[in-house]
């Protein structure tokens, strides 16, 4: 028998599709993406709102309300996990001249902590507060190589058989060899590498990346995933 979906639950879904919009949103909209009842929808954006959660903006569109930059600013300042990445990350984007990131589980998907970009003119678009699904890209695979059996369980469960296998497969391939490396799964011509940054407990806290144009990589490949890796392992080796 399926586990019943709790309402806080529910009121997280309805957080986490927000906050991935990409532009406000109705509360039909937010409806359909989460299976939420249209009621219950305008009931727990209501409740949010009075929290300022969540912001009423034009003609019924809802986005992130006024406390969430009170949260972001909580996560900056009381993570010591992300104020030791930022002087690898920057590290590691000078050694290689490319685009370096600190990426974290939030629910089902990968987010991007913290990004150093590249100085380079032609340089990987990605951002600081982008996420993406669990299922694409080094940065997101490497996260659910490592990730507990129940999230993993979560994030795999809407796949065919065969995908599903498959992807399994991968899954046990990265987390044998330590990384991850990718191209072109989410950008087109974008080639990454990701490693996990595990405590000195085996706990996933995170992940760093280097993204980089695939045209630029080339035989440089070897050295960048051993110094993403490095950059892990050292980050991982402060963290208790």
């Amino acid at each position: 028998m399926p586990e019943k979906t709790s309402s806080q639950d529910k009121v997280f879904a309805l957080l986490s599709a927000l906050a991935v919009a990409p532009e406000p949103i109705t509360a039909r909209e937010l409806a359909e993406q989460t299976g939420l009842p249209l009621s219950s929808t305008y009931r727990y954006l209501a409740a949010l709102s009075r929290w300022s959660m969540v912001q009423e903006r034009h003609s019924g569109h809802y986005a992130p309300g006024p406390m969430a930059v009170q949260l972001a600013a909580g996560f900056e300042q009381h993570n010591s996990v992300l104020t030791w990445a930022r002087p690898l990350l920057s590290e590691l984007a000078v050694r290689t001249g490319e685009s370096a990131a600190l990426m974290m589980v939030s629910g089902r998907r990968a987010l991007c902590v913290e990004m150093i970009d590249s100085s380079q003119a032609l340089r990987c678009c990605y951002q600081k507060g982008q996420s993406q699904p669990l299922l694409r890209g080094a940065s997101a695979k490497v996260l659910l190589a490592f990730a507990d059996e129940g999230l993993r369980e979560a994030a795999l469960a809407g796949l065919a058989l065969t995908p599903r296998q498959e992807l399994e497969s991968e899954l046990r391939h990265i987390h044998a060899q330590g990384y991850a490396v990718s191209e072109g799964e989410m950008d087109p011509n974008i080639w990454g590498v990701s490693a996990p940054v595990l405590s000195s407990r085996e706990q996933l806290l995170g992940g760093i990346s280097l993204m980089a144009p695939a045209e630029r990589v080339g035989p440089a490949a070897a050295q960048w995933i051993r110094w993403t890796c490095e950059a892990a392992q050292r980050l991982g080796a402060m963290s208790y």
